[in-house]
């Protein structure tokens, strides 16, 4: 008995264990919560982090690249004669240090181009930063949608249900045909499917949105909704040109177009330096000895090293006086790069200028779609009910009832779709300003 008592406290704590390890596995995160964990732990901005710290250290190599090269050799030889069966040792040794004085600015301006390229690659990671917040967003909001789309769905399920047990009664005390008790039957299974399918779509926006925080696909996360008046509070619109001020002083894809002008610059620069001389210095310090002296007075290892022992210093200029051409076309071709990027700059700020007008006038549209459209469905909404509560009495078919709650679940489809794309619009704005994003 006592051991049987003892299996079943074991395997009660032991399933207590995996539900408390299930429970505290769930995550419920607002929309600032996901975005701060897709940030954190979303792969391709994982990857833009190490894209940082690589150009980071190509920027410290190039720093280091003006130090002096240190470096020491040894060479150790053996060797025997075979006529009088002689044998000898020797050995050589050194250390050497040379540094470059000037070689036309080239370290110099390597190192402002390594500096410009730290700063690209962490404008390309805020402007990843960039989409996958939209994409967290936008996948947020279909959740939301969806859901909300659920909640009228489970209505018009009770409802549907309700008029078959309704079609049934006047079937069996022949107030209607058979053939319309059949059409309340399908409508009643055709909701209950249409409500299955929006569940299914749920779980894969549930599936989209682990995507992007980069969640195992099987941990259970649960968005926490926020208050519809509140929602609607944070919608207010800025001007158009604040929004265009705002967003060209933060927009990352404009800041690198303009440090690709200076890239490009710093690269005629760079080429250039080859018409320059190179002006190096060199400094060593060396000694051997000689194994077949070894046995002469005064010529021991100790103080053959010692005497052997030689320092040098010297200056080395290298002049280019024709390199076929090749600097020439290369500073040639540096310039022609300089050109294209500043037309680059040009058209990135045009299609910006576009883009934000375009979202703009987006928002202002779906603004008053939203509102247009929520005043429709809840007209027929109204229609529906009202020929809900005739066919209860007999006024109507239920032809004519399916026929008012098709066009009310049309109007239904067209105003959830208009809300949540007006709070998307919205919000992306929000993302193109820099301003934190919060529903």
């Amino acid at each position: 008995m006592k051991k049987h008592a003892l299996l079943l406290i074991f395997i009660s704590l032991m399933f207590n264990g995996i539900y408390a390890q299930s429970d505290t596995g769930r995550l419920t995160l607002t929309l600032e919560e996901c975005l701060q964990y897709a940030e954190s732990n979303n792969f391709s901005l994982q990857s833009g982090g190490i894209n940082v710290s690589a150009s980071e250290l190509n920027l410290k190599q190039a720093k280091e690249n003006l130090a002096p090269s240190v470096s020491a050799s040894a060479t150790q030889g053996f060797n025997f004669g075979n006529y009088e069966k002689s044998v000898g040792w020797n050995g050589n040794y050194g250390v050497n240090a040379g540094v470059t004085l000037f070689n036309g600015l080239n370290n110099y301006n390597k190192i402002q181009q390594g500096k410009l390229n730290v700063e690209q690659s962490e404008l390309a990671l805020e402007r990843d930063r960039n989409s996958i917040r939209i994409s967290v967003i936008q996948a947020f909001l279909a959740i939301m949608m969806n859901e909300d789309l659920l909640a009228y769905q489970e209505q018009v399920v009770a409802a549907s249900k309700e008029q078959v047990e309704q079609g049934d009664q006047k079937l069996n005390v022949g107030q209607i045909l058979e053939s319309d008790s059949k059409i309340l039957h399908a409508q009643y299974i055709s909701d209950m499917y249409d409500m299955e399918n929006t569940k299914n779509t749920i779980r894969v926006n549930y599936l989209k949105l682990k995507s992007l925080l980069s969640i195992d696909p099987f941990r259970e996360i649960t968005i926490v909704r926020p208050d519809s008046a509140t929602l609607f509070k944070s919608m207010e619109l800025p001007s158009m040109e604040e929004l265009i001020t705002r967003s060209m002083a933060y927009l990352p894809q404009l800041k690198i177009s303009e440090n690709e002008i200076k890239n490009a610059e710093y690269d005629v620069k760079i080429q250039k330096s080859g018409y320059y001389p190179t002006l190096s210095a060199s400094a060593g310090i060396s000694t051997g000895y000689n194994g077949s002296n070894l046995t002469a007075p005064n010529t021991g290892w100790g103080t053959q090293l010692w005497h052997g022992l030689g320092e040098n210093i010297g200056l080395s200029l290298n002049i280019p006086i024709y390199q076929r051409g090749s600097v020439r076309n290369n500073v040639k071709l540096a310039e022609y790069r300089a050109e294209q990027v500043e037309l680059d700059l040009k058209e990135t700020k045009y299609q910006i200028g576009q883009e934000l007008q375009q979202g703009y006038l987006d928002v202002l549209n779906a603004q008053n779609d939203f509102i247009a459209a929520e005043i429709k469905m809840q007209a027929y909404l109204e229609n529906y009910k009202t020929y809900a509560v005739k066919f209860k009495y007999g006024s109507v078919t239920a032809v004519d009832l399916i026929q008012q709650q098709t066009n009310f679940l049309d109007k239904l489809d067209d105003f959830m779709e208009a809300k949540y794309k007006y709070v998307l619009l919205r919000k992306i704005l929000d993302v193109y300003m820099g301003v934190p994003v919060k529903l």
